[in-house]
């Protein structure tokens, strides 16, 4: 299935951004060496990223270390598994009285382009998330919370825009007739929807009291499984309210990569939230049950997406980034600021397989070893995707 071809602008260029005066090179292009390498040289890349974290693992229990990779301890109320939690120095802190818990199980994350033709399109403007695991019921009030304060102030500047890319019950991995939560249904369902009455019990001071009502159901994308609901929240003693854009992305299978069909729909669904999102600086909630897997995956491909599509891979082995892995590079740069990014080998195999197929359309380009789907077949997916007690 062709994937969609985006011009860049849907990747934060900015209004009064200038057209590059480059002067485009002459004569064939040739794939990137980093998209032709083998499974086993990918495993050897993905243990590499293993090797890296586990390092930064170990730090955290030195004593003697600068702090850089504290942890925090898991906290059993409001982290959905136990193995799964930011780092101390890169968490959303929330904004609450002196004396008041004022964690979420949540991450800033910022991608920002090193490429001159990308840099050129983006004009430095970052690509800019909030990665949080799929909410429990004990904390929905503290998301809210946090939308309300990390997106788009002032609150009707810019919608708010959330990606949920896990359905919120699925059957066990290991038992199919047992059903499980992955993500407590934290937002109004439909127009028979009661409102959402936030910090009604005061658990984040007394000071903030809010709303979240159902507004419509939007059309979502054509022949996919996406939808989109708009809903508004309101907080007493403010005058202004915020438009909150919600995507719920269901089809994503917990191990692993999507299926070729559903590449088009991902790739289509980053698109529409980048535009709905207005400003280039909001920041977008992106989670799935962990917010980890599908999650840092997501956030991955598009900014990997946007440097392909800006023109930066251009003749890569001919310049002074020959030898050096961008997707190697973004998942630790990812991993560095939320632990456990890309959670799976097939998630990270993935990021390879999407970039060549779309590199081989819009350079028109051969497929590296001939037809291929682009997809591990399912015969050879392992079932590595678990984050504590259930998968991501």
């Amino acid at each position: 299935m062709p994937v969609p071809q985006m011009d860049g602008s849907c990747f934060g260029k900015p209004d009064k951004a200038e057209p590059s005066t480059e002067v485009a090179p002459t004569g064939p292009l040739t794939m990137p060496s980093f998209l032709q390498l083998s499974e086993i040289e990918l495993h050897d890349k993905y243990a590499e990223l293993t090797r890296l974290e586990n390092e930064r693992l170990a730090a955290s229990k030195d004593p003697s270390a600068d702090g850089q990779w504290a942890r925090l301890e898991p906290d059993p109320v409001l982290d959905r598994y136990n193995n799964i939690h930011p780092w101390a120095n890169r968490r959303v802190v929330l904004r609450v009285p002196e004396g008041i818990n004022d964690y979420i199980n949540a991450s800033p994350v910022n991608l920002t382009s090193t490429s001159a033709k990308q840099s050129s399109l983006k004009a430095g403007i970052q690509d800019k998330y909030i990665c949080m695991q799929g909410p429990k019921r004990q904390t929905v009030d503290h998301v809210w919370h946090m939308i309300w304060h990390e997106l788009a102030e002032p609150y009707n500047s810019s919608p708010a825009v959330i990606i949920m890319l896990s359905p919120t019950h699925a059957p066990m991995p290991d038992d199919p007739s047992r059903i499980f939560e992955k993500c407590f249904p934290y937002y109004p369902l439909d127009e028979n929807s009661e409102p959402l009455y936030i910090n009604e019990r005061s658990e984040l001071g007394d000071d903030f009291k809010a709303t979240v009502k159902f507004v419509s159901r939007e059309p979502g994308i054509e022949g996919t499984a996406i939808e989109v609901r708009k809903l508004v929240m309101t907080v007493e003693g403010e005058d202004e309210e915020k438009p909150v854009f919600h995507y719920l992305y269901p089809n994503w299978p917990d191990f692993g990569a999507l299926e070729e069909e559903n590449v088009a729909s991902i790739l289509a669904l980053m698109e529409i939230t980048r535009e709905q999102n207005g400003k280039g600086e909001n920041p977008r909630i992106v989670h799935c049950s962990a917010g980890v897997g599908r999650t840092g995956t997501f956030v991955a491909l598009e900014f990997l997406v946007g440097e392909l599509q800006g023109g930066a891979w251009e003749r890569w082995d001919e310049s002074d980034h020959a030898g050096e892995d961008p997707i190697f590079q973004t998942v630790n740069q990812l991993r560095e600021q939320r632990k456990t990014m890309v959670q799976a080998f097939e998630q990270y195999a993935f990021l390879y397989e999407v970039c060549r197929k779309i590199w081989e359309e819009k350079y028109h380009t051969p497929c590296v070893g001939g037809e291929h789907s682009h997809t591990i077949p399912p015969e050879n997916r392992t079932k590595t995707d678990v984050c504590g007690t259930g998968p991501d």
